[in-house]
């Protein structure tokens, strides 16, 4: 059995990755410091099912060189590094801790896997990297200007990710941009969770902008098999992937579709567009689907419904 590591396991993406790695029959464990940037019984509960999944939990910081190489003390094989400070409105207020942890941690991360001799590391990245598009889809030469302190945390993370790929030729780096994910266990100042938890509650729901912009609105569970293939795939070596589903809906269709499947007439305030989001989004995935064979499975509507079903089964959880 392959033994692999995945830094921010806990969280969002991690939590639905090392799912899936586990029923692809990998030996996992998880590094997250279980950050109260949002709710910490979210975290909690998902690691506390992995737990019982088999998985090996370790409390510790991607910034913390000891937590690190603990982390990676188990003969690990590969590594998916997901553990990042997120939140592109976030970083707008909080600059400094966004550049640190995605800029420190990911040297840190990647320096120790390079000591340790390890072959394989999937390094997530953001379709934020890209700033205003000039077109539409986006593909991998898509210039990169970022607009956001995020987004550049995680352009400085592509350049150290290149730099280490042609000191360390031994050690193969494939780097994930994903589209917009959505789906259960969404973090709660995500669009959709804050769109369907507000419904669900009766809340009034603030829209930056008119709601004309939009997403490439891709299912977590898309972005979860993409990253396993990067991680496996002998072919995706040192390659850059962005990933979504293809298909970009419009923030008032989203709301619509919310407005049906929860049977509730939304309240909506559209406020002043946010200088730090894009107006548009879409992924071209022809790299992904050509190298990797990736073919997104799940729709927005699919997502929608899954958080749903997983928010009102979590409430209590959920809205502390």
């Amino acid at each position: 059995m392959t033994n692999v590591l995945v830094t921010g396991g806990a969280g969002f993406i991690g939590y639905h990755l090392s799912n899936l790695l586990l029923r692809k029959g990998f030996n996992v464990t998880v590094l997250d410091n279980f950050s109260d940037y949002y709710s910490v019984k979210m975290k909690q509960l998902n690691a506390q099912e992995l737990e019982e999944a088999g998985t090996k939990i370790i409390h510790g910081s991607i910034l913390d060189p000891e937590s690190v190489n603990k982390a990676l003390s188990n003969e690990i094989e590969i590594v998916f590094h997901f553990a990042a400070q997120p939140g592109v409105r976030y970083s707008t207020a909080n600059p400094e801790k966004s550049l640190r942890i995605n800029i420190e941690g990911t040297s840190q991360v990647l320096t120790i896997c390079n000591k340790k001799k390890i072959k394989k590391v999937v390094v997530a990245s953001s379709s934020s990297v890209f700033g205003l598009q000039e077109y539409l889809p986006i593909d991998e030469l898509h210039p990169k200007n970022p607009i956001s302190y995020y987004g550049v945390s995680k352009l400085t993370v592509e350049k150290i990710v290149e730099i280490t790929r042609r000191l360390y030729p031994e050690i193969d780096i494939s780097i994930i941009r994903p589209f917009t994910v959505i789906g259960a266990r969404q973090r709660p100042d995500m669009a959709i969770n804050t769109f369907l938890s507000s419904a669900l509650q009766g809340k009034t729901i603030n829209i930056f902008g008119d709601g004309t912009q939009t997403r490439d609105w891709t299912h977590v569970d898309n972005i979860v098999e993409a990253t396993y293939l990067m991680g496996t795939m002998p072919n995706a070596r040192n390659e850059d992937f962005n990933i979504g589903s293809g298909i970009r809906t419009s923030v008032n269709d989203v709301l619509k579709l919310i407005s049906d499947e929860t049977k509730t007439e939304l309240k909506i305030k559209y406020v002043d567009f946010d200088k730090a989001d894009v107006k548009d989004t879409l992924a071209n995935i022809t790299k992904a689907e050509q190298i990797l064979k990736y073919k997104p499975q799940k729709s927005l509507l699919i997502a929608i419904r899954a958080f749903i079903d997983d928010y009102l089964k979590n409430r209590s959880t959920f809205t502390q």
